[in-house]
């Protein structure tokens, strides 16, 4: 089964772990490098403040109850504005 859940500052390890995967599987699908949220980057008021952007929206999708993917926006001028999408090579194709 498939599920898509908001995201919220108290999520910020389902979304650390998703983004870490993210950028380490796909690092030229994003503006940031995996090494910018490890070391001194990986800091938890970091993912908090990331998940807290006003205006912003941040979804999990989980597949069985497990995080497979992630998709990130924030308001434009024109309408929404898609930040990122990502989705575990395990988890695609499956709808």
């Amino acid at each position: 089964m498939i599920e898509l859940r908001e995201l919220g500052e108290d999520d910020w390890r389902v979304w650390r772990e998703l983004r870490l995967a993210a950028l380490a599987e796909a690092p030229y699908a994003f503006g940031t490098r995996l090494a910018e949220w490890q070391g001194e980057g990986d800091r938890e008021e970091r993912w908090r403040a990331r998940l807290a952007i006003p205006g912003a929206a941040d979804f999990v999708a989980l597949v069985d109850g497990g995080p497979a993917g992630t998709a990130s926006g924030v308001p434009g001028d024109e309408g929404p504005e898609v930040l990122s999408v990502w989705v575990a090579a395990a988890a695609r194709g499956r709808g």
